[in-house]
């Protein structure tokens, strides 16, 4: 019986740690919220912006259901993710790229990268060229604006 209380105890006292573990892992990244897009209105972009060891905020964006860019009126070449900034202002930090099979598009797509300012807001634009200054006007995904823990 003794055996028996011990582990019960071992338990009481372990759950509550792993618990505390479990929620400082989960907010150790911002997830961030879409409002649904009028331009493609079936699209599920899922984001994380987390800070790295070196300071970075590394931003990861997954794309579901979403059309190849040539398919929008007009039609493009390229999805841009961009961040507004804190202090810094609007930043192109790389191309959405659209995972395709060799026979078919897969309607998904994903975006992986860093910045070294606190993001504030992520937005993706249809473009003819991904190597921009500025975005566009045909703005795809918009983000709602979030706040990063320093």
């Amino acid at each position: 019986m003794k055996n028996v209380n011990s582990n019960f105890q071992l338990q009481r006292t372990l759950l509550p740690f792993l618990l505390m573990v479990l929620f400082m892992v989960a907010s150790c990244s911002t997830k961030i919220y879409f409002p649904e897009s009028p331009v493609v209105p079936g699209a599920d972009p899922k984001a994380d912006v987390k800070k790295n060891k070196e300071g970075d905020y590394v931003v990861k964006l997954d794309v579901n259901n979403l059309a190849l860019p040539e398919r929008l009126s007009p039609p493009k070449r390229n999805y841009v993710v961009w961040v507004n900034t804190e202090g810094e202002g609007v930043r192109n930090i790389g191309e959405l790229k659209n995972r395709r099979g060799m026979f078919s598009n897969s309607n998904r797509a994903s975006f992986e990268g860093s910045i070294p300012v606190r993001p504030t807001q992520i937005f993706v634009t249809a473009e003819s060229n991904p190597d921009l200054q500025f975005p566009g006007e045909h703005t795809v995904l918009k983000s709602d604006v979030f706040r990063i823990k320093k």
